[in-house]
């Protein structure tokens, strides 16, 4: 059985995302033998960013019973040397970011993306509209992770016992097609009842962008 830091390497290194390649590093044991801690950094012309774009900790799973999960925080801005910078956001680079690192996620699986209390928009954005109460789809952050094929939130606004860390939305990808099909529906009424209260208000430009993914994840599940 592979470690789950040959998973991980195995699933990551060395892929590309647009003018980048991935270089996962930093691994180390974490809480038990099925989970480890890793920085995941940009590889750009033979340069190294300074920063990794990626802090994450992925459990590999225990059999069939215990699915693997992954919770990450996302840091789209990184430096380089000589002062060079990228935004892996503004390149519209994140979506295949979320894609690969779905990969290490069967169905069952969890994503767990950190959005407390971080500084760039994409955070700041998706957590003003789960506080207002926005389907998870309809965010910024929601919408990339739907798009990684996940079906399931849960919006971790309020740790219980303060045991679990960050704020965090989680989404999990679903065991068949019949529990998606289930899934899909109970989205699809959300986005219904979103959009219905949404287009009869006066609206600020961040809540017409949520309305706009609303509509199009909307758009593909009909």
């Amino acid at each position: 059985m592979e470690s789950p830091a040959e998973v991980l390497m195995r699933a990551l290194e060395g892929r590309r995302l647009g003018g980048y390649s991935l270089l996962p590093r930093d691994l180390k044991p974490g809480r038990t033998g099925r989970e480890t801690y890793f920085h995941l950094f940009l590889l750009r012309d033979g340069g190294i960013s300074s920063n990794p774009v990626v802090e994450g900790l992925f459990f590999a799973g225990r059999g069939d019973y215990i699915r693997p999960w992954l919770e990450f925080r996302y840091r789209p801005d990184v430096a380089f040397s000589g002062g060079a910078h990228a935004d892996l956001e503004g390149e519209g680079l994140t979506a295949a970011l979320f894609s690969v690192l779905g990969e290490l996620i069967p169905p069952g699986g969890s994503m767990m993306a950190i959005y407390g209390a971080e500084e760039h928009p994409l955070f700041r954005e998706t957590e003003r509209g789960l506080k207002r109460g926005f389907p998870p789809p309809a965010t910024p952050l929601g919408r990339y992770l739907w798009n990684a094929g996940l079906r399931w939130f849960k919006d971790w606004y309020f740790p219980e016992g303060w045991l679990e860390g960050n704020m965090k939305l989680q989404a999990t990808r679903p065991l068949d097609d019949a529990i998606r099909a289930e899934r899909e529906r109970g989205i699809r009424e959300e986005l219904r009842a979103f959009i219905a209260v949404m287009e009869g208000r006066t609206l600020e430009t961040w809540e017409e962008d949520a309305l706009s993914r609303a509509r199009e994840v909307l758009s593909g599940l009909v």
